[in-house]
């Protein structure tokens, strides 16, 4: 019997099975949200969604494999496997067709159980 996710863990579960709807993002993350990538440093709910809205319209059939997720108090770890296509343009590159599988990781800190700040590690150069 799979025990029940701690409720930071839950909230980061649903991150990513939310990635999708955006519409969700100020029940997902803090107001002053910030999101370190290997492409810069996002702050704020807006600029986060906008990245991660670009990203889906990138790649509309986009989903993540949790391979593994652990943590304890605020701070929340996953390995994950991002699997899609890119059909649309993406950071000013011409949709390629091209079906991707991306590993990455990222760590999360969490506050009353909303995503305060991400640290997201992966290959840009595996999206195109």
């Amino acid at each position: 019997m799979q025990q029940a996710l701690a409720p930071n863990k839950a909230a980061v579960r649903a991150y990513f099975e939310r990635f999708a709807d955006m519409t969700v993002a100020d029940e997902i993350f803090g107001p002053a949200v910030q999101f370190h990538y290997p492409l810069g440093d996002l702050n704020g709910v807006a600029a986060v969604k906008s990245y991660l809205m670009a990203v889906r319209k990138a790649f509309p059939d986009i989903r993540f494999i949790i391979e593994d997720i652990f943590g304890e108090g605020e701070l929340v770890a996953t390995r994950w496997t991002l699997v899609g296509t890119q059909t649309g343009e993406l950071r000013g590159r011409p949709p390629t067709g091209n079906s991707v599988t991306v590993p990455g990781n990222t760590i999360f800190r969490l506050r009353e159980r909303k995503i305060v700040e991400m640290w997201v590690a992966f290959d840009p150069a595996r999206l195109f």
